[in-house]
């Protein structure tokens, strides 16, 4: 009974397998059609397409199965938006208001897919039926929004402290996070969900890119204190903000080259990324805020180096999907928050111990000036009446010859009277007899 069991669910398993079962052939030349194709050889596709950018045209073909089910082919990819899928050598339509490109069709004929990359060979996608390919999404949505939501109340909570504790960090990190989220936004095809047009998301994705690269900066500086630390940083890192700008203008303005273009403006926006950790790096040892952020911020790094700009090149060490973004994204956004809050913490205390420092610094000071005072009262009471009428001569600014003159002593007399003066006040010139009626009076 049980060896009964077992091979039901081993075919079941196969069956449900092969429903799934997806092939593929790479048309290098790009010569293959809707007619022509069908009698080219497929080869089955055991992981994912992911190769350097090419012109190349890709063919995906779906064999008939037996089954009353209807199924959705999904490109879960937000970069492609156009594919031809033919099916008796009729075009089927994509579906609307999704977010990533998707067709539904039925299993009565093989289906092929044409697929043309127009910035680099990587197309992942899913094949299910429509129930569950619809369930599948309905769950993703309800993780987004978890997602989307839990980053807007992060971004607010960071508003609000900057607005009670009035320190930029505070600013910057709401405007670095809200950047960051509504790249994965779009990365996740949520404004094809609302049907926006190529060329308006494009603008939305460059404006996105230039708003990091800004708040990235922004927020190392003020988080790590770089102008102090690295105050000739700006030199290097200036030149790369315009670059991301120059090259996102180009982007938008022209049709060609967009592969090189995207992918160089992925280069600088992480670079600026590398950067700013590394200064975290050297400034290691200095506190535990900026040790959180070294770890932190590598997740989000590594995970947005392999997916944005590895995967333009046709390689990828730990292949990193949206999902995969989403989650570091996620972690970056609970470890930094507490970083910042620890980090104000911190500052705080820093700044209560200068303030008493600061305090007890003045009050010696004080002391230290009452106490001089009190002995340079006492110095100047040693003095006979002569003697302090010589001193107050001095202090006033007259020379010997003049003090002479005015007491009717000789010049003799008050070069010993002065010479008694410094030797009973511990001087040894008049500056330092100015600064000791200063300090007496």
């Amino acid at each position: 009974m049980k060896l009964k069991i077992s091979i039901l669910f081993f075919f079941l398993a196969i069956a449900s397998f092969s429903q799934n079962e997806v092939f593929f052939l790479k048309d290098t030349s790009s010569l293959l059609t809707k007619e022509t194709v069908q009698n080219a050889s497929f080869k089955i596709v055991e992981y994912q397409i992911l190769e350097k950018h090419t012109k190349a045209t890709y063919w995906f073909k779906i064999p008939a199965h037996q089954t009353e089910s209807e199924y959705i082919f999904r490109i879960i990819y937000e970069r492609i938006k156009k594919a031809d899928v033919y099916q008796n050598s009729k075009k089927i339509k994509s579906l609307q208001q999704e977010r990533y490109l998707s067709y539904q069709f039925s299993r009565e004929a093989d289906v092929y897919i044409k697929v043309q990359p127009e910035l680099h060979s990587y197309i992942p996608f899913e094949l299910n039926s429509v129930e569950n390919s619809n369930l599948r999404e309905k769950n993703q949505l309800i993780i987004n929004g978890f997602y989307y939501g839990f980053a807007f109340l992060v971004i607010i909570y960071n508003l609000f402290y900057f607005l009670l504790f009035k320190d930029d960090t505070f600013l910057y990190y709401s405007l670095f996070l809200g950047s960051m989220s509504f790249g994965v936004f779009i990365m996740d095809g949520m404004l094809d969900f609302y049907s926006l047009s190529t060329s308006t998301i494009n603008f939305c994705m460059i404006l996105n890119y230039i708003f990091l690269a800004f708040f990235t900066s922004k927020f190392a500086n003020s988080y790590l204190f770089l102008e102090v630390h690295y105050p000739k940083l700006k030199k290097f890192t200036y030149p790369i903000g315009i670059s991301v700008i120059v090259l996102g203008v180009l982007f938008l303005i022209q049709d060609k080259y967009p592969y090189l273009l995207l992918i160089f403006i992925n280069i600088f926006v992480f670079s600026l990324m590398i950067i700013y950790w590394s200064t975290a790096v050297l400034l290691f040892k200095y506190n535990i805020y900026t040790k959180i952020l070294v770890f932190a911020y590598v997740i989000i790094l590594l995970s947005g180096i392999d997916f944005f700009i590895l995967k333009f090149l046709g390689i990828s060490f730990i292949n990193i999907t949206p999902v995969n973004i989403k989650i570091g994204a996620f972690l970056e956004m609970i470890i930094l928050s507490i970083a910042v809050l620890y980090r104000m913490k911190a500052l705080k205390e820093e700044n209560k111990y200068m303030r008493s420092e600061i305090v007890n610094y003045s009050k010696q000071i004080s002391l230290l000036s009452k106490t001089k005072r009190e002995v340079s009262k006492s110095n100047l009471d040693d003095l006979s009446f002569r003697e302090r009428e010589i001193f107050d001569l001095i202090i006033l600014g007259n020379t010997n010859k003049e003090i002479a003159n005015n007491l009717n002593i000789s010049i003799n007399t008050v070069k010993f009277h002065v010479k008694n003066i410094y030797e009973k006040l511990n001087i040894k010139s008049r500056k330092e007899a100015l600064n000791l009626g200063i300090t007496a009076s």
